[in-house]
């Protein structure tokens, strides 16, 4: 009997080897479905049932560079493995995304996008279908929007195949939306990236069925098989695209394969014209032949400025195309595109391709063995290893990244860091900063970090991450990488990292690749990946792989020390619901180190370190793990994952000691230091005239700019170079300081911070403290505080003591509420607010606020608006908190440092009179012109009120920013232009329904022109911003006035 098998199986063998060529993925005939094919599903079935469908195109397309139109036949075969009758198919017509009516279209609008669109986009023409039949018989076809239904003549029968004819017609075009398939001018020629260019039959898969997602300008999905592709371009485009090039010794033959060699164009100056190797004949041609087996889509790019680069790894190849002004800083993208190729698949699987191209086109984008890129060396390089993973991860092992773009963009994402380290090492390779002082504070950032653990940890950190097992349409309905889609990419990345620390490397490595090897050319979903992972390592991760896809549950462990009875008693604290084995290293007191591992449940992974009993728990189950180790010296501190893969998204408290660091504070920015609570110190000197030289230090410090922020600033004041006219010159203070204190609330609620404020400066005792939250969208903020203000000395301190009590207590309750939003092009703020005197204070007062200010650009000219509007009762007020008609008030002075003590601001620019000064600081109604000025009210010839102060008032403010019109620089900065008006009315009175059309002055009104520019010292340093405005028209000008006349005002900051 087992002859008789073997005599069988050795006829059926013999059939195919004889009735088949042999498998050749290089070249025609197509091989795809060869049973010498290692890579074809069939023969290599990730699992027992396991089906997919297989698809042979043969596209011709001619491009026309003058009407940037493609114009195509196409011929697809599709073969139905499925066990079900399918009586009609759905084709992706992704192009048809980007017009006016679009679903990709409603959802820009809902995000408060209105883009433009162009010429052909706005005609609605995107893929236009001109022809499609089956065995020469048209169908009936049913069109929504980027999914064409199209039924079919007769049913599609399990192991049977169906062959489609279409002719169609692709148009690139350049609006505002975001558009993968892309035609921009190079230096005077056409450049083309062809993607999703063609009808993409949609994948019909056993979780789903069809799968006919819209396209909302995210990711893709699609079936495996063969491509014939035949480009017909003018004969100066240099051409790249997915598969075999079958005849490159005609269309790039070797002369003019040498004549395009990058290394000609080495020491070419960076954006330099380019030459001409072919020149441009419109009536002459060139078409480009492609094969390409064991992929799901193709895709090209195309221009006549490419030159080429080449590097092998063994017997794959990476062809770098380069746009020639751009060469000189591409030479080296070639070999290390080959290294990527080395690097991932010895350690994550061997590459089935025979190629790779990296592509100089302005994008980062991933396509079946081509890459589209952009930048340059070294700032490429992420860009390079990212887009070359995913030849491994979307590529190779085709997932439905529509459904769930982490097993890609994650896995991806994953791999760059990987490729950088084994490339470059430990740290990025960056260009260092020119200037001497940047240098001098330039610290290195490792790959790991600007890769994977930096975007994690600082949204997770805030509680912000989002489910990452999510359809990738789905994050809050956010457009591009917003709503936490970008978390696809670096908690997926972080949550590869964790399962290497859990699994130990040996093991991650190996079951990588068996997940590879068994998924490439092929569908996972989430469920196989994982399924893949345990069985390989036959290891029960389902706790791992919940936590980390399917909730938001985050790392947050501590440690701390303490002894009892010559004992070091350690005691481990799980914050938060995910769980984990922990490694920790103990450092002796003699420095000795002793490494120790704690699981969470019975596996325990290859390790040096001694193992201890284990930890079982989560959520609230065991959140704290104690135990007493007997080291010789004793213990001087412990230090949970000192390899630092442990996603913990409070590092400081994952050591016994806190880490922390102590730095300089360069004023320069710099990425903050998830793994450490950074603190920094600088001097800090300022002078104001009655204090003279204040000699002082600042101390600031966080966690990621989120956790426990603090800033202290202490000066002794000197009393040196005081001004000469100062009298009582020794009666300055001794010293002044500032403390602010904030930190979230985030085991409370999210987006709220509470805020701590002391301050003695300028004679002032100043306090508060608030609490205020966010709304998800960061549009919304309320907020409430008490606020104190004691005043010990104005005169000699203040630009204007005789507003400000001394010794008398104005203390508040604050509520206010601000929205942010965004409307066609209008950035607008809307914010109320009440202010109301509180307990103990020797003020009696309350204000109501509303505040309305918008931006928008019309006609290149940027028009800024303010509306104001306050209301005021109170029979005792606090004359530095109420309203002034021209500018700030004593308290809003106090809030810039130029303004808030005498010294900076002449004093004959100061004062109230009968005409206006030559000082104005924005704040209260801003009428510029009026500064300085009484603003008395007449009755009948008499003065029955001066106005310069008020409870109530209304204004509204205009700028019209000239500057694009008007280009004035000084020492590399610009000097903006604007013109100006500004309107407004004012009461001392209580307003009430009977007397409101009465108590407030007349309506006073202002115009003229105005410049601003300003200075800027070190990144993290304040600008300060000098003013000059010229408020030449007044319609209630001061008496001896002209209307119109010369006036200038000087201010220390934008009016708003």
């Amino acid at each position: 009997m087992k002859k008789i098998i073997f005599l069988i199986t050795a006829i059926v063998f013999s059939h195919f080897s004889f009735s088949q060529e042999k498998y050749n993925p290089l070249d025609k005939p197509n091989t795809y479905r060869n049973i010498d094919n290692p890579n074809y599903w069939k023969n290599k079935m990730p699992h027992k049932g396991y089906w997919q469908q297989d698809i042979h195109y043969n596209i011709k397309a001619e491009i026309d560079e003058e009407t940037d139109i493609i114009n195509a036949q196409e011929n697809l075969t599709y073969w139905n493995n499925s066990p079900d009758t399918l009586n009609f198919v759905y084709f992706h017509l992704y192009q048809n995304a980007f017009q006016p009516d679009s679903y990709y279209d409603k959802l820009q609008k809902e995000n408060g996008e209105n883009p433009k669109y162009g010429k052909y986009e706005s005609k609605k023409l995107g893929t236009t279908i001109e022809d499609i039949t089956i065995n020469g018989e048209k169908v009936k076809t049913e069109l929504d929007n980027t999914i064409l239904k199209v039924y079919l003549t007769e049913p599609l029968y399990p192991d049977s195949n169906i062959t489609f004819d279409i002719r169609f017609k692709t148009y690139f075009d350049s609006g505002e939306v975001r558009r993968r398939m892309a035609t921009y001018n190079a230096w005077g020629y056409r450049h083309y990236n062809g993607v999703h260019w063609y009808p993409r039959i949609s994948v019909y898969d056993a979780k789903f069925g069809w799968t006919t997602d819209q396209h909302l300008g995210k990711e893709f999905y699609g079936n495996f098989g063969t491509f014939d592709v035949e480009l017909t371009f003018a004969s100066n485009f240099i051409v790249e695209a997915t598969g075999n090039l079958i005849n490159r010794d005609l269309v790039l033959p070797a002369d003019l394969r040498k004549k395009l060699d990058v290394k000609n164009f080495k020491d070419k100056p960076y954006n330099s014209l380019p030459s001409t190797i072919i020149e441009y004949n419109k009536e002459e041609h060139k078409t480009w032949k492609y094969h390409a087996e064991n992929v799901h889509d193709f895709a090209f790019t195309a221009d006549p400025t490419y030159r080429i680069g080449e590097s092998w790894w063994e017997d794959k190849v990476c062809y770098s195309l380069v746009q020639e002004p751009h060469a000189s800083k591409w030479q080296n993208a070639a070999s290390f595109g080959a290294e990527c190729l080395r690097v991932f698949s010895e350690d994550f699987g061997r590459y089935v391709w025979h190629k790779v191209i990296v592509a100089d086109a302005r994008d980062g984008m991933e396509y079946p063995m081509i890459t589209l890129d952009g930048g340059s060396d070294p700032g490429y390089r992420d860009l390079l290893a990212h887009e070359i993973g995913h030849m491994w991860f979307f590529g190779q092992v085709g997932n439905n990244e529509t459904y769930r773009a982490l097993l890609d963009e994650g896995f991806t994402e994953f791999l760059t860091a990987w490729a950088m380290i084994e490339i470059d090492g430990e740290n990025v390779i960056e260009d260092l900063p020119e200037s001497t002082y940047r240098k001098k504070f330039y610290k290195p950032q490792k790959a790991i970090d600007t890769e994977v653990y930096n975007a994690y940890i600082e949204s997770a950190t805030r509680r912000t991450d989002p489910i990452i097992s999510t359809h990738s349409d789905c994050f809050n309905g956010a457009l591009g990488h917003g709503g936490g889609y970008r978390q696809v990419y670096y908690k997926t990345a972080t949550m590869l990292y964790n399962l290497q620390y859990v699994l130990g490397d040996e093991l991650f490595l190996d079951a990588m690749k068996h997940y590879f090897n068994s998924w490439k050319i092929a569908h996972p979903y989430n469920e196989d990946f994982r399924n893949a992972i345990i069985q390989y390592t036959d290891v029960d991760l389902n706790w791992f792989f919940d936590q980390w896809l399917d909730t938001d549950k985050r790392l947050d462990y501590s440690v701390k020390l303490k002894k009892n009875q010559n004992l070091d008693i350690i005691t481990f604290k799980r914050k938060l619901g995910m769980q984990m084995p922990i490694d920790f290293t103990v450092i002796a007191n003699d420095l000795k180190k002793y490494d120790y591992h704690i699981p969470n449940n019975w596996f325990i992974k290859k390790t040096e370190a001694k193992v201890l009993p284990k930890w079982h728990g989560w959520d609230k189950l065991n959140p704290e793990y104690e135990i007493s180790l007997d080291i010789p010296t004793g213990i001087k501190e412990v230090i949970i994952d000192p390899t630092t893969r442990f996603g913990d998204i409070y590092m400081p408290d994952n050591s016994s000691k806190i880490n922390k660091t102590y730095s300089f504070d360069h004023m320069l920015y710099q990425r903050a230091d998830w793994r450490n609570y950074e603190i920094k110190y600088r001097p800090n000197l300022w002078w104001n005239s009655y204090d003279g030289v204040k000699v002082g230090i600042n101390l600031n410090g966080g966690h990621l700019n989120h956790h426990h922020l603090f800033d202290v600033n202490f000066w002794i004041n000197t009393g040196q170079l005081q001004d000469e006219n100062i009298i009582n010159k020794e009666n300055y203070d001794l010293y002044s300081y500032r403390l602010n204190y904030n930190t979230n609330l985030d085991n409370y609620m999210k987006y709220a911070r509470v805020k701590f404020n002391s301050t003695f400066m300028a004679g002032l005792h100043s306090n508060s403290m608030s609490f205020s939250k966010y709304t998800l969208d960061k549009k919304t903020e309320i907020k409430i505080g008490l606020l104190s203000y004691y005043r010990t000395k104005a005169e000699n301190y203040i630009l204007y003591p005789q507003l400000w009590n001394i010794n008398k207590l104005n203390n508040r309750i604050d509520l206010s509420l601000e929205h942010r939003y965004e409307v066609n092009e209008i950035y607008g703020k809307i914010e109320l607010s009440t202010m109301s005197s509180a307990l103990f204070s020797d003020y009696n007062y309350n204000k109501f606020i509303l505040k309305n200010t918008n931006n928008v650009s019309i006609f290149n000219l940027g028009l800024k608006s303010r509306v104001f509007i306050q209301i005021g009762t109170g029979n005792n007020w606090a004359s530095e908190s109420k309203l002034h008609f021209a500018g700030a008030n004593n308290e809003e002075l106090m809030n810039n440092e130029f303004t808030r003590s005498t010294g900076f601001i002449p004093n004959e620019y100061l004062g109230f009179g009968s005409s206006i000064n030559n000082f104005h600081h924005s704040g209260g109604l801003n009428l510029r012109g009026y500064a300085g000025y009484l603003v008395p009210q007449e009755n009948n010839g008499n003065i029955e009120s001066f106005n310069y102060s008020g409870k109530s008032g209304a204004a509204i403010n205009l700028e019209i920013d000239l500057s694009k019109y008007f280009h004035i620089h000084i020492l590399d900065n610009k000097l903006k232009t604007y013109i100006f008006g500004d309107a407004g009315i004012i009461t001392n009175e209580d307003i009430n329904s009977s007397n409101f059309q009465d108590i407030f002055t007349d309506v006073r009104a202002d115009a003229g022109v105005g410049f601003t520019y300003t200075l800027r010292g070190l990144p993290k340093m304040k600008p300060l911003t000098l003013r000059l405005d010229l408020p030449v028209i007044l319609n209630r000008p001061p008496a001896n006035e002209d209307f119109v006349q010369m006036r200038w005002l000087f201010g220390v900051n934008k009016l708003f």
